[in-house]
């Protein structure tokens, strides 16, 4: 204040700047940050078609990427499809497996009995 002797500060000016090229230690970034022209019609006719081709572009570009996305999402679902059938396959041949593993093991002590039944039936013989 110059009444009371001293100097008029001024205020803190708060500039603030945002624009998704505006990022800290990306200098090369900042060559892609231009000054917005002021003028009545807005956007040229050059700019719009240019607008226009990036957007048709991306658009291009997402329907690309459904499509590759659906395509996944098939072949996932099929697996998911095969993977079940084949667990219940592995189950069947493991219960499958058991039975022949009961029917061998039965075979085995018949087998056995017999040899030990033809022993015993031998060692009488020869008394």
């Amino acid at each position: 204040n110059i009444e009371q002797g001293g100097l008029v500060k001024p205020e803190k000016d708060d500039t603030e700047f945002q624009h998704p090229f505006f990022l800290r230690g990306q200098e090369q970034l900042l060559e892609n940050i231009k000054r917005k022209v002021t003028s009545v019609s807005g956007l040229k006719g050059e700019e719009v078609r240019v607008r226009q081709d990036s957007v048709a572009r991306l658009l291009a570009d997402m329907q690309a990427m459904r499509g590759k996305q659906d395509s996944l999402d098939s072949r996932l679902l099929a697996m998911k499809h095969e993977n079940e059938a084949l667990w219940r396959e592995v189950a069947s041949l493991r219960q499958k497996h058991a039975q022949q593993q009961k029917v061998v093991n039965k075979l085995i002590q018949f087998l056995i009995s017999l040899v030990q039944s033809n022993r015993i039936l031998g060692v009488k013989r020869k008394m």
